[in-house]
């Protein structure tokens, strides 16, 4: 037997370990929510048919693939979504900007939102409960 064979492995466990950890949106194959609680961050986040919480403040994110549910709880992120089922904000002063959506719905305030186009051709619907917030389709 092969005496590098058992140290090979070894880095090969270490190595799928730390990658589950690094990478929770697809970790072992199977698709788990995301909360992104970190502060003044510019990343990259990728959306398996899964969720995702941003509670944050003062992040830069892109979010590809496609969310059943983007929340943004935080404030004053910027955030540019591939497609989302649902789009929830309840944080203040976020730009959210997102290529094809199917509901929007705010309670926070001072947002700006933009989609691109409806899921199934159709325009999202829209639920605003918040004070000042702008949700229009871009062009």
């Amino acid at each position: 037997m092969n005496v590098r064979f058992p140290g090979l492995l070894l880095g090969a466990l270490v190595a799928s370990a730390a990658f589950s950890l690094w990478h929770p949106a697809t970790a072992g194959g199977q698709t788990k929510n995301v909360l992104f609680g970190d502060d003044d961050q510019t990343t990259t986040i990728q959306c398996r048919s899964n969720e995702v919480t941003v509670s944050g403040d003062d992040n830069r994110l892109t979010i590809t693939g496609q969310c059943t549910r983007l929340t943004v709880e935080g404030d004053d992120n910027r955030i540019t979504v591939a497609a989302a089922v649902e789009i929830t904000v309840s944080g203040d002063d976020n730009t959210i900007s997102v290529e094809t959506v199917t509901r929007i719905s705010t309670t926070g305030d001072d947002n700006t939102i933009t989609w691109r186009k409806g899921a199934g051709g159709k325009s999202p619907q829209i639920s605003e409960q918040g004070d000042d917030n702008k949700i229009r389709q871009s062009n």
